[in-house]
């Protein structure tokens, strides 16, 4: 298990968190819950509710959709984002490439700390944003 200081300054290099304070860092790692699995371990199975937001502290995930790679979530990245915000029955899977760690966030969490720290919020849509604009290559 990681000191709450080391998680910080993993949060604090990934470009949606850059501009949140520590002390909202803090809060977040709080609310959130270290999990790990091992390699090949499935995550999040399609077809069923997902809840939850990820960020990967170690390792790395395989997003699909059947046996299709879609993408691959490393360090200082995160998923999830949309079924945390918007819980629902998931379309892909997502599987431990090799043995990962990462913070997990329910969504009633999720939204209690961007509540309380909206800089949480920004960076949430800061970092969707990114991606949606990475799928569709151009900026608006």
């Amino acid at each position: 298990m990681r000191l709450t200081l080391e998680k910080v300054l993993i949060l604090k290099n990934i470009p949606a968190f850059d501009d949140v304070s520590e002390s909202a860092l803090s809060d977040f790692i709080y609310a959130s819950e270290e999990v790990a699995y091992k390699a090949n371990q499935e995550i999040v199975k399609k077809g069923t509710v997902s809840d939850s937001l990820f960020i990967i502290l170690h390792g790395m995930v395989q997003i699909k959709e059947n046996e299709n790679i879609l993408s691959e979530v490393e360090p200082r990245q995160m998923f999830g984002e949309l079924s945390a915000l918007n819980p629902g029955i998931v379309e892909v899977s997502v599987t431990a490439k090799e043995e990962t760690i990462a913070l997990k966030m329910t969504s009633d969490k999720l939204y209690e700390i961007m509540s309380l720290h909206p800089s949480i919020m920004k960076g949430i849509i800061k970092g969707l944003v990114s991606r949606l604009q990475l799928l569709d290559n151009r900026h608006i």
